[in-house]
């Protein structure tokens, strides 16, 4: 005999959404089931992505239905929930940008092109203004390449409440990225098929407090990503990082052009792997391995101040790939570039000049 929804239904009258204390059917999480013999397949949205809660609502429900007679295998696909569908849970929804109110500035971290450096400046300039006496945030809204979590070593994932999330704290930090969200196993499948939807969800629902800064960790290139993200969120500007070689420098060129056609300030330039010094060279030698100069010639072509040039220097990997960045060390050359670039950023900001926050 052929399984009913019903039966499923009832079923599943047995899992409960674990913050509101309700079961998932008449909570409305339920948004479809699909029977086809003894295979199932249900499609649950949930209220916030928190990883935890995820795993648990989906191993519940395979549970409650291996239970009923006739049920072979069970897929559960997870989605969330439109602001309209947790209004009507919770009340009143967030506005869009509600998780945004207390924070003053917001500054992007931009690329031409992927592997230059982008979310290794965004953690240790994040760690750098913290050490500055700053309270300060990091989003990482590279959604296809999210390494924030990696190079923080953060392990846990955000819980929430009332339908906002919380960001995760480390090294005085205040941390969200989808590589939190999402974790191992199945992706989270973000509702509608733009970019800045997906976008305005995440940073509607997450609850950063009062901060001097958010650094923005952007896509890199000068496509739909960067573009959508940038304009979506209320940037007080944009930090353009590059490596002193050719095409990189191309790549910066149409990185200006897209944020200056779009009025977003551009604070400066950051030069990455400028030079390795050699070790034990008693004159301090350096080798430009990537060429010289050219984060200089870029910032002068576009009248825009060069903020610092960072060393390649092995404890900056290292440092990424423990999850301890390199600024939490004292007493090195790296760790002194990347705060005399937070320096420089509180000086800019603090110029008249430089725009304020929307009220």
């Amino acid at each position: 005999m052929a399984v009913s929804e019903k039966e499923i239904l009832d079923a599943l009258r047995a899992v409960q959404e674990p913050e509101l204390k309700q079961n998932i059917v008449d909570v409305g999480m339920v948004e479809d089931v699909e029977i086809a013999g003894p295979h199932i397949k249900v499609t649950v949205a949930l209220t916030m992505a928190s990883s935890p809660m995820k795993d648990r609502i989906k191993n519940e429900v395979k549970e409650a239905l291996k239970g009923i007679a006739g049920v072979g295998e069970v897929k559960v696909v997870l989605t969330l929930m439109t602001s309209e569908q947790r209004a009507r849970i919770f009340g009143q929804a967030p506005s869009e940008m509600e998780g945004m109110k207390g924070v003053r500035k917001a500054i992007a971290i931009a690329s031409g092109k992927g592997g230059v450096g982008k979310t290794t400046l965004t953690v240790n300039l994040a760690i750098a203004l913290s050490m500055q006496g700053q309270s300060v945030g990091i989003l990482d809204a590279d959604m296809h390449g999210p390494d924030i979590p990696i190079m923080l070593g953060i392990k846990e994932r955000p819980v929430g409440s009332r339908g906002m999330l919380l960001p995760i704290e480390k090294y005085g930090l205040k941390i969200m990225s989808t590589g939190i969200l999402a974790g191992q196993g199945d992706p989270i499948v973000w509702r509608g098929p733009l970019v800045n939807k997906a976008i305005k969800e995440f940073l509607g629902h997450v609850l950063w407090g009062n901060l001097d800064f958010l650094l923005v960790d952007l896509p890199p290139g000068t496509g739909d990503a960067p573009l959508t993200v940038s304009t979506v969120i209320p940037l007080n500007g944009v930090l353009i990082v590059t490596t002193p070689q050719k095409v990189a420098l191309a790549d910066v060129r149409r990185s200006i052009g897209l944020f200056r056609g779009h009025d977003v300030p551009i604070i400066g330039i950051v030069e990455n792997m400028s030079f390795f010094r050699l070790p034990g060279s008693p004159d301090g030698e350096v080798m430009e391995i990537f060429g010289s100069g050219g984060g200089e010639r870029i910032a002068k072509a576009f009248k825009l101040p060069l903020l610092g040039r960072i060393p390649l220097d092995p404890a900056i990997r290292a440092g990424g790939d423990t999850g301890r960045p390199v600024t939490l060390e004292s007493d090195s050359e790296a760790s002194d570039a990347f705060k005399e670039i937070a320096s420089r950023l509180l000086i800019y900001c603090s110029r008249p000049s430089a725009r304020e926050e929307s009220s």
